[in-house]
């Protein structure tokens, strides 16, 4: 079976499971937290950044980055949903009929790890049009800038690419999902240490949401996007090779 026909599968899988809610979550909770900050704290959060900003638009994706923790949102988001996918073939024992021949096993990979980047896309751009919703509803802009919307949903898929294929090797190594649970647990609360060490955070995957916003330093953006790439092919790289050789009892 090849990449393309293997994708397919696990869309047919995700398609009746319990996946879409999985989905539905960051949006729902991100969108319930924006419309009741709006709703009750409109004119704190626009005078709030009136020094470094005057536009109500631009106000509101710093208010939902920063103050409504949405990168913490899409972190657990890309943790929940690597192991959900994981969890059907776990939950069906399809991994020793999968792990029949090296090739079916790279393919296997693969389709994981492009299905974990397309339901981050995904989410990622419905929040974008979440955040556009808003900014009309609550007339925070007369002119809404989609360039930078658009800029911004690029520099949060970038970012993401080297956590998602951390999420991807872990499971490679890891198959109980309590442990892969914990692990993660575990390292976001020892990566929220190192929030105010700029230095080190561009080495740690967990802290690659925090500047990937258009108003962040310009430094600080360039090298998360650049160690999160290299990230991306180092796991990658690491996770086939072990997957490809994995004895099959272990799976």
């Amino acid at each position: 079976m090849n990449l393309t026909k293997t994708i397919k599968v696990e869309l047919m899988k995700c398609k009746n499971s319990f996946i879409i809610y999985v989905l539905l979550a960051p949006i729902v909770i991100s969108g319930l937290m924006l419309n009741m900050d709006l709703y009750f704290r409109k004119s704190y959060v626009l005078s709030k950044y009136s020094k470094v900003i005057n536009d109500g638009f631009y106000a509101l994706i710093i208010e939902n980055h920063l103050a409504l923790i949405w990168p913490l949102l899409l972190l657990l988001f890309i943790i929940l949903i690597s192991i959900s996918i994981f969890y059907i073939d776990l939950k069906n024992n399809c991994l020793t009929h999968l792990f029949v021949s090296p090739l079916k096993r790279v393919n296997y990979y693969l389709a994981k790890w492009i299905m974990v980047l397309l339901f981050t896309v995904l989410v990622i751009v419905v929040e974008a049009f979440l955040l556009v919703a808003l900014a009309k509803i609550y007339n925070l802009s007369n002119n809404l800038d989609i360039e930078l919307m658009t800029r911004y949903v690029l520099l949060q898929i970038l970012t993401s690419l080297g956590f998602i294929s951390v999420q991807i090797f872990l499971f490679s190594i890891i198959k109980d999902m309590g442990l892969l649970i914990t692990v993660n647990v575990v390292a976001i609360c020892g990566s929220f240490l190192f929030l105010r060490n700029p230095s080190i955070i561009k080495f740690n995957p967990y802290l690659h949401f925090m500047h990937n916003t258009p108003f962040s330093d310009p430094n600080l953006l360039n090298q998360d996007i650049v160690w999160s790439i290299f990230y991306m092919i180092l796991f990658t790289a690491i996770g086939i090779a072990y997957f490809k050789h994995q004895d099959i009892k272990e799976a």
